[in-house]
């Protein structure tokens, strides 16, 4: 029975974030376990309690979006995102690396000659950011559409029944966010910053053979920054993960690990991509710079691939 109330916990609990989480799960557990001795059997308790939803809503929970989305709808632009996105960052990528000149095989010519005659490419190339929020914008739009043409009902079914009881899910497959999310606002305000500074008086001043590099390397990050982004805010929007989610999701993190890997290692980074650390304090916060985006990109994507692959696992979990 103490499995079952688990379960019931975590289906609450799953609709809130962080400390109130914990403050959730600690008061409504004292308040089932003050109220056990008034019933038979633990079921009876909490079919009383009602719907986990409910008890969500009388605890101050309220859902940032109101209207309900076609399930299948939003699994298939979630596909749409992943899948186009891959492929802009594949070709970014081959791209970038063939400029650095450390792809790991040689590409066809005729690859990276249609990436470089085909005015379309070169300019979703050149502007991965803009590129990257358009597809999202896409997506918006599909989806406004296709959910307009495939509605479900809004008022959802609370009914509460013992059946409905013993379908809850292991509590292990409800994501907590918590961790993730104070990683991500780091991630998101140092890039902030990244992107001011890159974009300041200070970059254009830099006299050196190495500043082609540099001006590259930020145009090499944007993509992997971009999806990184995108990713999270996908997975805030889950209540319980998929497998096909964190199949997707860890295919782009593996895919980013290892490019950013073959970069490294082939480009001899350290040695021949970095402005000189004895000139000056700008070249040295510029090197910096360089190095810390690399370092939370890396941080990012390791961690989101290690966590999917722990909550993959936890999926199979009756």
């Amino acid at each position: 029975m103490n499995d079952l109330l688990e379960r019931y916990l975590g289906a609450v609990c799953s609709y809130f974030f962080g400390k109130k989480r914990q403050y959730v799960y600690h008061d409504l557990k004292n308040q089932i376990s003050q109220s056990a001795h008034q019933y038979e059997d633990m079921e009876d308790l909490l079919i009383s309690y009602g719907h986990p939803l409910s008890v969500a809503y009388s605890y101050g929970y309220r859902p940032t979006v109101f209207h309900h989305f076609n399930p299948h709808i939003v699994n298939l632009i979630e596909k749409f995102v992943f899948i186009i996105s891959g492929i802009y960052l594949s070709l970014s990528t081959i791209y970038y690396l063939e400029q650095f000149g450390c792809l790991p095989f040689q590409s066809p010519n005729h690859v990276i000659t249609t990436m470089n005659t085909s005015s379309l490419i070169t300019v979703l190339l050149s502007y991965p950011i803009l590129t990257m929020i358009g597809i999202i914008a896409i997506a918006f739009i599909i989806l406004a559409i296709l959910d307009k043409k495939n509605a479900i009902k809004q008022d959802l079914d609370l009914h509460w029944n013992i059946d409905n009881l013993n379908q809850l899910p292991h509590p292990s497959h409800y994501p907590n966010h918590t961790i993730e999310t104070i990683f991500m606002m780091i991630f998101i305000i140092f890039f902030i910053v990244y992107a001011i500074f890159f974009s300041s008086d200070l970059i254009i001043k830099v006299q050196h053979e190495s500043y082609q590099m540099i001006h590259m390397m930020t145009y090499f990050f944007q993509p992997f920054i971009m999806i990184i982004i995108f990713d999270y805010f996908i997975d805030m929007t889950k209540k319980i993960y998929t497998k096909k989610y964190l199949q997707y999701s860890s295919i782009i993190n593996l895919f980013t690990i290892i490019s950013l890997s073959i970069f490294v290692v082939n480009s001899s980074f350290l040695k021949d991509y970095l402005l000189p650390y004895n000139m000056d304090f700008e070249y040295m916060l510029i090197n910096g710079f360089i190095i810390t985006a690399l370092c939370f990109i890396y941080f990012i994507s390791l961690y989101k691939l290690f966590r999917n692959i722990k909550s993959y696992r936890f999926l199979f979990k009756k």
